[in-house]
C-alpha cells in the first residue's frame, strides 16, 4: 500500500481526508474518532477488534483497529442483524 491514503467524496462535495500512518504507538486516547458504516465481520476480518458488540444499550458496535484506535460501526439498516 502507498502511503499516505487519501479519502475523498465521489462527488467532491465533501473534505478530503488524508490517513497516515506514524512511528508511535497509542498511549492516550484517540485525537480523532470515526464513525463509519459497515460489516463489522469484514472490518473483524482485515484485522479490527470487537471493543463492545451492539446491544440494548447502544445501536452500533465499537470496535478497534490494528493499533488499538476505537471507532464506531454502524451496520447499514438492509444488513443489521
Amino acid at each position: 500500500m502507498q502511503w499516505p491514503v487519501p479519502i475523498s467524496d465521489p462527488a467532491g462535495a465533501g473534505p478530503l481526508i488524508w490517513v497516515n500512518p506514524v512511528p508511535e504507538h497509542k498511549t492516550v486516547k484517540n485525537r480523532m474518532h470515526l464513525d463509519v458504516w459497515g460489516d463489522p465481520d469484514r472490518l473483524v476480518a482485515l484485522g479490527a477488534t470487537v471493543i463492545r458488540e451492539r446491544d440494548h444499550e447502544i445501536d452500533w458496535h465499537v470496535m478497534g483497529d490494528p493499533e488499538g484506535n476505537e471507532f464506531c460501526v454502524f451496520t447499514p439498516p438492509d444488513t443489521a442483524a
